[in-house]
């Protein structure tokens, strides 16, 4: 019982020596676990710890508010839809499902956010001028997808009249970008492929 006390710690200390003198093998690129999977709901109104806030502000899925228009000018379009990969309305089935009082409505029947378990976040932003322009942005982040970590959407309707005292909106154009999981591509929404 002694001998086998001794030999087992004896190969305990000759393992250990062995392990000591290994060189460490890290992974191409590791991904911190906090910056994979958010610790933080960005869009809960609950009152918000600085940690969070801080967190929310550098690693949020809307951290670049710039592209979350407050108002939506038709002449800043041009700027923003180079950095989408546009859409072709000619690939939707009807005219009618393009057009309606609704925007946000509209939107959200021509893309389908994947289904996904765990800490994914979805956000809708709706910015009309009454009858100039109207801008929904749909996203989503924390896909289950070990390349793309969130997707974008931008709706950009014109006013095409009145319904019963509503406004007619047509979507004249939408666009697609991308966000990439650390290590997989750009760092910010992109219009680039993750890879």
């Amino acid at each position: 019982m002694i001998g086998q006390t001794i030999l087992m710690m004896a190969g305990l200390s000759l393992g250990m020596s062995l392990m000591a003198n290994k060189p460490q093998i890290s992974p191409p690129n590791p991904v911190s676990s906090t910056v994979a999977r958010p610790p933080y709901n960005c869009f809960t109104r609950e009152v918000w710890s600085p940690a969070k806030q801080a967190w929310c502000d550098r690693f949020g899925p809307h951290s670049e508010r710039e592209h979350w228009p407050d108002v939506a000018r038709p002449e800043v379009w041009e700027r923003d839809r180079n950095r989408y990969t546009p859409i072709s309305l000619d690939s939707f089935s009807t005219e009618a499902a393009l057009t309606g009082t609704d925007p946000k409505s509209i939107a959200l029947s021509l893309v389908e956010l994947p289904d996904t378990e765990g800490d994914s976040q979805k956000r809708t932003s709706v910015s009309i001028q009454k009858g100039q322009s109207a801008v929904v942005m749909l996203s989503q982040v924390g896909l289950a997808d070990d390349s793309v970590q969130g997707l974008r959407y931008r709706f950009e309707f014109e006013p095409q009249g009145m319904i019963e005292d509503e406004e007619k909106w047509q979507l004249v154009w939408m666009g697609r970008q991308q966000l990439c999981w650390p290590g997989r591509g750009p760092e910010k929404w992109t219009n680039q492929p993750c890879l």
